[in-house]
């Protein structure tokens, strides 16, 4: 199937046009039942994106099809539409195994699962469970909503992330820069002024900043290279699942690095339940499926030990106040949502307030970091400006 541009007159004479995916014949047919007479039909010729299948191509095509459905247009032409305007050739893929398998029998979250699966979509299978309990009480444009929510909330949480990521790594990429350029460039030609015996009698300091600069002017293409490939395979192994999650593992265990990221787990936790519960997901699913959401190995074994007692007849709350993970202030409000019967609203409650705190920590953190990294650059500059200032000094005492 290709895209196709088409344009045409309805019968009260105005000119439309638009684009359309699929077959032409069939598109033929579709605009003409619209009351268009059909005047022109062309392939376009630009091509699709290429790139997987991701969360957020899921989140913006959730959206779209929310959109359809509350206006009363039913799924499988909702997903038709979604199919038809896409650019990106996974996503058409992706829709269009999900449509086929529906118009095949299979129910809506089943096919959804399947082209999870397929295209090795990981985490999906929370998204699955509330679309798949809207489906079944026939209510799927709230599902989209609580899950549009809980989506907007985790692209929430991420870009706070990478927001608090991205400055330092910058700060500290210009400043290795700048130590690159001074020390690889300048040092080297400031050198140059001194013979090999005046090079000795220098102080200890002065000789080795010189040298530290004629040995990265030396050999600086192959740490140049030596550079490129360490980033490279950094970003290689940022994009590998079993590398993420040990190093997860292990950041977990550094005391300051360990409470940011039970911080974003614990809010992260609190909205998927509150999706969840929202939706209509019973309590048990909802703490199973959440567990899939943390990277705190606590955090995911007091889950587990959560859903046997809330099988067996007991509190979520009751569990929770015996376990030092979860703070006080959230068990209380627990509490109040098991009293009230709105657990949905509770959690979500929660989870934008452990998001609010996460980003009050953050910008306290990168308020400190940020002069600091300052500092530490200012210090290596002041020690290369000393070095060269007793070389100046010295270059007297050694003439006379």
């Amino acid at each position: 199937m290709n895209r196709y541009i088409y344009e045409g007159v309805t019968k009260s004479g105005d000119k439309v046009s638009g684009k359309m995916f699929g077959v032409e014949a069939d598109l033929v047919n579709e605009i003409r039942s619209r009351g268009i007479i059909l005047t022109s039909i062309k392939e376009d010729r630009k091509a699709m994106r290429r790139g997987r299948y991701s969360l957020k191509d899921f989140k913006n095509n959730c959206e779209e099809l929310y959109h359809l459905i509350s206006a009363g247009i039913k799924l499988d032409q909702a997903l038709a539409t979604v199919i038809k305007n896409t650019r990106k050739q996974s996503v058409h893929d992706f829709w269009d195994g999900v449509l086929r398998r529906i118009k095949e029998g299979q129910q809506f979250s089943a096919a959804l699962r399947a082209g999870f699966e397929e295209h090795e979509f990981g985490g999906g299978e929370l998204y699955i469970n509330v679309l798949a309990v809207g489906e079944e009480i026939g209510d799927l444009k709230t599902a989209f909503k609580n899950l549009l929510d809980y989506l907007e909330f985790k692209f929430s949480l991420l870009k706070e992330v990478k927001s608090a990521i991205a400055y330092p790594i910058f700060l500290i990429a210009m400043s290795m820069v700048t130590v690159v350029i001074v020390c690889g460039f300048i040092l080297p030609r400031f050198a140059k002024i001194f013979t090999a015996d005046e090079l000795k009698k220098l102080p200890a300091i002065s000789k080795i900043t010189i040298g530290y600069g004629k040995f990265l002017n030396e050999h600086f293409p192959a740490i140049t290279l030596c550079a490129v490939v360490f980033v490279g395979v950094i970003i290689w192994l940022a994009t590998t699942p079993a590398f993420v999650a040990r190093f997860k593992k292990w950041a977990y265990t550094v005391p300051f690095v360990g409470n940011f990221m039970l911080l974003s787990d614990l809010a992260n936790l609190f909205s998927s339940l509150g999706s969840m519960l929202g939706g209509g997901v019973d309590v048990s699913r909802a703490l199973k499926l959440s567990a899939a959401v943390v990277g705190s190995q606590q955090l995911t074994n007091l889950l587990a030990e959560t859903n046997e007692e809330v099988r067996k007849g007991n509190r979520i709350s009751q569990v929770w106040s015996c376990n030092d993970l979860i703070p006080e202030d959230a068990v209380s409000l627990v509490v109040v949502g098991e009293s009230s019967a709105r657990m949905g609203e509770i959690f979500e409650t929660l989870g934008r307030r452990y998001l609010d705190s996460f980003k009050t920590d953050i910008s306290r953190i990168l308020g400190y970091l940020e002069p600091l990294i300052i500092v530490c650059v200012g210090f290596f500059i002041a020690i290369i400006v000393i070095s060269i200032m007793l070389s100046v000094v010295s270059l007297g005492d050694v003439a006379i």
